[in-house]
C-alpha cells in the first residue's frame, strides 16, 4: 500500500489546501468586483436611470472635482455635457444639443453623474436649461423626452421642424401631402417644444434681461433660480400624462406662467403661414433657392419672420441668405457650425468679412455721398454672425443683444442693390470659400469639405489659408 504521510507532510499538505483555498477565494473576489465595476453596475445604471445631482450652482472657472457637473460649455477641470466643440465630453456621448448629450449620459449610465451633486453651466439659454433640469429631474425628465430634445433643437438652432401640405392632426402620414386644408403641419412634440422655448424667451426677456445683456454670470444664476422650479409644471402643461384632467392641465400652466409665450407661439405660426402659404390662397412663390454643393439656403419673403419660421426652411444649411422685398438682405451662420454637430455633415465657418468688402464696393447705398451705412459682420467665432447693413453713427449699430433676437424685431436698412445681384455677389463669395476649402483640404470635390467634428483649429486654419483678398 501507499506510504503513510509524516506529521510534517500531512501539516505541509494541510497548509497548501489552506492556502489554495484563499487564494480561490481572493480570485472569485478579484473577478466579483471586476464584473461588478464592468459588467453589473453598467447595467443596473442603464436600467436604473438616476443622478445624485440636486441643485444648480453658479458657474467657476476655478472648480475642481467630482462634486459638480457642467453642462452646456466647456470647463477645464470638471466633468462636461456638452455639445461645444473641443470640449471633454466623451465623444459616445455627443449629440446635436447639450440635451441630447444629457439624455444620452442618463441612458449609459455616465458614472460621474452618480458622483455629482450639482450642476452648473456659464450661461443662460433653452439648452442650458433644460440639460440642467434633466440632471436634476431624470425620472421626468425621461418621461418628456422627446419633447425635451426637440426644445433644445429649437432653441438652440432656431429651426422648427415643420412638415409641408399635411392634413390636421399629429402624423403627416395621416393625410395627403398637399392637401387643400393645409399648408404645412407639425408633429405634437413640436407643438409642444415650441410652446415651452416662446414661454422662455418672453418671460426671460420680461423679467430679467435678454441674451448677451448685462452682466451675464449674473443675470444667468437668478434666471436658473427662477425656471428651475417651473419646467416641470410646464412640461404638464404642454404635455400632459394619460389620464390628467383639463383642470390639471390649465393649473400646471398657471403655476408655470406658461400662457405668457403665447404671443410668441402666434407670431412663430404667423410666420410660416406667410412662408408656407395658406388655404386662403396666398403662397409667396418660389420660397427657397438651396445651394447643396455650398451649403446655403436662399430664402425669399416678403417681410421679416421669427427666426424659428425662417430657419423652418433651411434645417439642412450651414448659412442663410435672406432676401425680402424692398432691396432688404441678410446673411448669417447658423449656430450648426458653432458647435460639434453630430446628426450631419456641416460646413466649416468662413469669415464673412471679405463679403461684406465686396458689398460696401459695390452697393451705392453706402457709396453715395453722406450715407451713413456700411455693410459689416463679426468674426465667424460669434455664436451667429449676421452680415447686414448697419448704420455706423454711434448709438445706431445694433447691439449683441438686438441682433440675436429675430429678423422681425430688427430694422434692415434698404440696399441698393437688387436682388439677385446680391444673390450673385454672395453666391460668387461661398464658391470662392469653396475652392479654398478644396485646394486647403486637397480634395476635388465640396461634398468632401463638410464633415462632422470641425475643430476650431481646424477653422482658424482653413480661414487663414484662404486667398480672401483675390475675392474681388
Amino acid at each position: 500500500g501507499a506510504p503513510e504521510m509524516t506529521p510534517e507532510e500531512a501539516l505541509l499538505a494541510l497548509r497548501a489546501v489552506a492556502t489554495l483555498r484563499t487564494a480561490l477565494l481572493g480570485l472569485s473576489l478579484y473577478a466579483f468586483a471586476r464584473l461588478t465595476v464592468y459588467v453589473w453596475r453598467p447595467l443596473l445604471d442603464r436600467v436604473f436611470v438616476s443622478t445624485s445631482v440636486v441643485r444648480f450652482v453658479p458657474y467657476d472657472p476655478s472648480a475642481v472635482g467630482s462634486d459638480t457637473v457642467c453642462v452646456d460649455c466647456a470647463h477645464r477641470n470638471l466633468p462636461t455635457l456638452t455639445h461645444h466643440k473641443d470640449g471633454s465630453t466623451p465623444k459616445h456621448l455627443r449629440g446635436d444639443t447639450s440635451t441630447d448629450t444629457v439624455f444620452n449620459a442618463l441612458r449609459a449610465g455616465w458614472r460621474p453623474l452618480k458622483m455629482a451633486n450639482a450642476v452648473t453651466c456659464n450661461h443662460f439659454d433653452i439648452d442650458g436649461l433644460v440639460s440642467a433640469w434633466a440632471l436634476i429631474e431624470p425620472l421626468k425628465a425621461l418621461e418628456h423626452e422627446d419633447v425635451l430634445r426637440e426644445t433644445a433643437r429649437i432653441g438652440d438652432f432656431r429651426e422648427l421642424r415643420v412638415t409641408r401640405g399635411t392634413r390636421g392632426g399629429d402624423d403627416p402620414d395621416d393625410g395627403e401631402p398637399g392637401a387643400d386644408d393645409d399648408a404645412f403641419g407639425m408633429w405634437s412634440e413640436t407643438t409642444a417644444a415650441l410652446r415651452l422655448c416662446a414661454w422662455i424667451n418672453t418671460v426671460e426677456r420680461t423679467l430679467f434681461t435678454r441674451p448677451f445683456e448685462g452682466n451675464e454670470h449674473r443675470e444667468s444664476a437668478r434666471k436658473y433660480a427662477h425656471f428651475l422650479p417651473l419646467v416641470a409644471d410646464a412640461l404638464d402643461a404642454v404635455e400632459p400624462s394619460a389620464g390628467s384632467t383639463a383642470e390639471a392641465d390649465e393649473a400646471a400652466a398657471e403655476r408655470s406662467g406658461l400662457r405668457l409665450g403665447d404671443e410668441e407661439v402666434a407670431r412663430v405660426l404667423d410666420g410660416v403661414t406667410r412662408l408656407y402659404g395658406n388655404l386662403a390662397g396666398n403662397p409667396e412663390g418660389n420660397l427657397t433657392e438651396t445651394w447643396d454643393d455650398l451649403g446655403v439656403c436662399v430664402v425669399r419673403c416678403e417681410s421679416p419672420t421669427h427666426y424659428y419660421a425662417l430657419f423652418s426652411l433651411a434645417t439642412d444649411a450651414d448659412f442663410v441668405v435672406s432676401v425680402y422685398s424692398g432691396g432688404r438682405y441678410e446673411c448669417e451662420c447658423r449656430y450648426t457650425g458653432f458647435v460639434d454637430y453630430r446628426s450631419r455633415a456641416t460646413w466649416p465657418r468662413f469669415n464673412l468679412r471679405a463679403l461684406a468688402d465686396a458689398l460696401n464696393a459695390r452697393d451705392a447705398a453706402v457709396t453715395r455721398g453722406g450715407s451713413h451705412l456700411r455693410w459689416d459682420v463679426s468674426g465667424y467665432t460669434d455664436p451667429g454672425p449676421v452680415l447686414r447693413l448697419d448704420d455706423t453713427r454711434p448709438g445706431e449699430k445694433l447691439t449683441r443683444a438686438e441682433r440675436y433676437g429675430s429678423p422681425d424685431e430688427r430694422r434692415i436698412h434698404v440696399s441698393a442693390l437688387e436682388p439677385e445681384a446680391f444673390v450673385r455677389v454672395v453666391r460668387a463669395f461661398f464658391e470662392h470659400a469653396a475652392r479654398g476649402a478644396r485646394a486647403h483640404l486637397g480634395v476635388t470635390d465640396n461634398s468632401r469639405i463638410a464633415r462632422r467634428g470641425w475643430s476650431w483649429r481646424e477653422t482658424h486654419e482653413l480661414n487663414a489659408k484662404i486667398d480672401w483678398a483675390a475675392f474681388q
